[in-house]
Order: C-alpha cells, then structure tokens, then sequence
C-alpha cells in the first residue's frame, strides 16, 4: 500500500510545480466592455511555459499546429495539373524496328497523357515507335523555353518522324507578348486573349505550325481539347477548339474533335465514361484536367486508328515504279498517296480469266403477270448488278 501511494505522489508532484506555469501564462481577457472587442494579455515567456507544454506534447505526444502557414488558391485552374502532373508511366514496349515508323507527338500536359496512351497502344507493335516532344506548362503563344514547338523541323532534322500529332491550348489563354524591332519600336503590342489581335496572332502560329511540317511532307493529326472540371476554363478551351478546327478544315487538314467522348449528354465534363470495351469508368485525374491510364488509353485511340489506317494503305517499296517522283514514293510508302491524288490497285476483285460472259448468262423463267413481269437470272451474277445483262427495261 505504501509504495501504490508513493508512485501516485511523484505524478503529482511533477503537475503541481508545471501547472503554475502554464496558469501564469495564460491569457486574461478583459471583459470590462460588453460590445469591445476582447483584448488579450500576456506575460513574458520565462522558458517554463515551452518546457512544461514540450514535456507534456511527448507524453501524450500530441503536434501543435502552426496556423501562421497560410496557403492560397490559384487564380488560374489550368495551374492545378502543375502542381498534381503525374509522372511518366512505366509502360514495357517490345523492340522496335530500325526502321520502324515514329509518331512525333507535341504539345503540352495534353499531348503528355496522348503521348503515353500511344505508347501503350502501340507497345507490342515492332514496327510503330512514338516519341515524346511535348513540354508542360506551354503553347503557340506562351512557349515555355526547349520548346519544340517553336522549331519542329529541327526536330526533325534530329529525330526524323513519319507522323506529327499535336495537342496544345491549355497555356495559351494568355495575352500575346509585345514584339519589338531593332530599334526598340513596337512592332506587335501585347493582344488579350479573343481579342482580334490575338485571334490574328493565333492564326500566324497554327500556319507557321502547318508550313513546318509541310516543309517535310509529312502528315499533320491536330488533337481538340476536352472539357475540364471548371467551367470558365472548359469554355475557354472549347472556344479554341472551334477557333483551330476552322483554320484547319478549311485547308484541309486532319482537326480530330474529342470533346464529345469526354463529356456527359449536355457536352460538360465527367470524370467517367465508357472506356475502349464500353465499360463505364473513370477516365480523369483527381484535378478534373488530366486523364489515368484508361483515359489516356482512350484519347489516343483516336489518333491510333488513323495511324493504322495510313500504314496499312502504304505501298512496298519493291512494287513501286522506277520513274515515280520522290515525294510521291515517299507518300505511298506512308500511305498517303491520295493525298496526292495516286491510287495503288493493290488486288484486282476478279482475274481477268474469271470475267462474267454475258453470252452464257441465262434467263432462267420470265412470269408475265397482270400489268408486270418478273425476271430471275442464275445465282452466279446478282440481280441488277453491272454485269447482270439478263434485265432490260421497257
């Protein structure tokens, strides 16, 4: 019984000479004006006060917070996905040919989640290779330094390429900047974005972008942007989406519009959505901007089935003739001789042996009816084909 009590009295004894120091430190507060504001007051810190709430913080350890840290929202959402990017998957892809054909992908954070979707898309495929050109945090109009943007062709000088794909607008609602001559005048002044000036200024770098990739005859997929999680950035990023397909279009070139595959039935954003086998899932990252792997997986379907398409119209070089021109061999090896109006028939439908005679087609009955008649030719020729010579019109 005597050692239980002198085990309880050193607890005691330790809080009894603690707690007048944290008594004394305490704040009083003057309460001598109903509608005053309450005013605080405090004595000097002798050193006990920490001690005694350090002693007891490691025993119940217990962390003070350190409400002076105050943090603040960005002004603009499209900075969220700087701060949450996620970092490039591990995707295992087999060896590539050496003379595998390469998908150049540009752009920003967009064309990042494109890019890797491509990769994954084409990881078992020898003779398809994708390379990553595209830089976060950049556009046409605010182009973040090494950015290949500002110089595709010597990209391609460096790293030739059989496809350019580029995705690229979530940096650029910014006002263009001031250009001035050698001479210090101001040749273009700084145009806020949708401004007239700036649609000008829009418009004179998705042309540069267009004779840059044309100076090597190569094929151009231009991607649209998809709707985001805040709406003031999602409308933006569909008034550029209009803005570039109509420059495009109008040229002919290839604008692919995804906005419809990533958004709910009124055309705003979703997090979910059917994937490529139609399995209703999530398809965005947490930040409402960039897309997982099912996502990315999706976006770059749209481009892959017209990569696809192209390589498997393109022409081996053994069957091609001697006296073709350079830039025409080089399209139908990429498959893109219609672009150039040349046309490859690959496999006759029918041996010209194996031609429908018409002197051996038969008409097998004519039923005359009331006021009409029918005629049946033989099973080798369909009714009303080309070569079906057995009808005739009154």
């Amino acid at each position: 019984m005597k050692a239980l009590v002198a085990f309880m009295v050193v607890p005691l004894f330790l809080s009894a000479s603690l707690v007048p120091s944290v008594a004394t430190a305490a704040p009083a507060l003057d309460l001598s004006s109903a509608n005053a504001a309450p005013s605080v007051q405090t004595k000097p810190d002798d050193g006990r006060v920490q001690v005694a709430l350090s002693f007891f913080e490691r025993l119940f350890k217990r962390r003070s917070s350190d409400k002076s840290k105050t943090t603040t929202k960005n002004s603009d959402p499209s900075k969220a996905s700087r701060d949450t990017a996620p970092s490039a998957p591990v995707i295992e892809t087999v060896k590539k040919d050496p003379d595998a054909a390469v998908i150049a992908v540009f752009g920003d954070e967009f064309s990042m989640d494109l890019a890797w979707g491509l990769q994954d898309a084409f990881a078992k495929t020898p003779d398809v290779r994708v390379d990553v050109h595209s830089v976060a945090n950049s556009g046409l109009i605010y182009r973040a330094s090494r950015n290949p943007l500002n110089d595709p062709e010597a990209v391609y000088e460096k790293s030739p390429y059989t496809f350019a794909v580029v995705m690229v607008g979530l940096g650029d609602r910014v006002a263009t900047r001031e250009v001035r001559n050698a001479e210090g005048d101001v040749v273009f002044p700084p145009y806020d974005f949708k401004s007239e000036g700036w649609l000008r200024s829009y418009e004179r770098e998705i042309d540069r972008l267009r004779l840059a990739f044309a100076e090597h005859d190569k094929p151009i997929f231009w991607v649209g942007l998809p709707p985001v999680g805040n709406k003031a950035l999602s409308s933006d990023l569909l008034y550029l989406n209009d803005f570039v397909s109509s420059r495009l279009t109008e040229r002919g070139e290839t604008f692919i519009d995804i906005w419809q595959a990533f958004s709910n039935e009124e055309g705003n954003f979703t997090f979910r959505g059917p994937d490529l086998a139609g399995q209703e899932m999530r398809l965005r990252q947490k930040n409402a901007i960039r897309f997982n792997k099912a996502g990315r997986r999706k976006l770059a379907f749209f481009v892959e089935k017209l990569v696809v398409r192209a390589l498997s119209q393109s022409v081996a070089e053994d069957v091609l003739p001697d006296n073709l021109a350079s830039a025409d061999e080089t399209a139908l090896k990429e498959g893109r001789g219609a672009q150039r109006d040349i046309f490859v028939l690959r496999k006759p439908p029918l041996d010209a042996d194996t031609l429908v005679n018409p002197d051996v087609v038969a008409v097998n009955s004519a039923v005359a009816t009331a006021g009409s008649q029918s005629l049946q030719t033989t099973d080798r020729v369909p009714r009303l084909r080309v070569d079906d010579f057995s009808w005739s019109g009154r």
